[in-house]
């Protein structure tokens, strides 16, 4: 009786948790991974309509748009993939897309054709947004890695250069 008072038994129900936050995580990591494809799959349909649209006209405008808006899909894709591998949300990426997503619609509608108002409202969002991203401590470092891949091209001492010069050369 005693050896089963010294150790700890698990109720049953922590045991339920544990499960469930197992199974719910691969969930979510299988969605993540499916809206990571999708990403793909909108933003070479993009890259197709934006080349076809250069083929009958060019309106610079759309063109503009359409880059930054496979801008805005590639830090969405960043912040997917930084959810995958940290399961956190980076609050840093989310506001960079925000700004990015604020100046497209500015674009998109013509600065000359929106209200002053809107403007300064807009203008005052975006430095509120800017200055968080400054001074906000919202940036997420990770944990430390430390790289162990090795430069594609190592630099070789002078001496050894030299060498190879003087072996071409004869």
């Amino acid at each position: 009786m005693k050896e089963l008072q010294d150790k700890k038994v698990v109720p049953f129900y922590f045991w339920i948790h544990e499960f469930v936050r197992r199974y719910v995580e691969i969930i979510m990591d299988i969605i993540i991974v499916n809206l990571i494809a999708v990403i793909f799959v909108l933003i070479s349909k993009t890259i197709y309509l934006m080349a076809k649209s250069l083929a009958n006209e060019t309106n610079i405008t759309y063109i503009i748009s359409e880059i930054m808006f496979i801008f805005i899909l590639m830090e969405t894709t960043r912040l997917l993939i930084i959810y995958l591998e940290y399961h956190r949300v980076a609050i840093d990426t989310m506001v960079e897309i925000v700004i990015v997503s604020i100046l497209r619609e500015i674009l998109l509608k013509g600065i000359l054709h929106i209200e002053p108002f809107l403007l300064a409202g807009v203008a005052v969002i975006i430095v509120v947004l800017g200055m968080l991203l400054r001074w906000g401590n919202i940036r997420y470092e990770g944990p430390e890695i430390v790289s162990i891949k090795e430069a594609f091209f190592k630099k070789k001492p002078k001496e050894n250069r030299k060498e190879e010069l003087k072996d071409v050369q004869r």
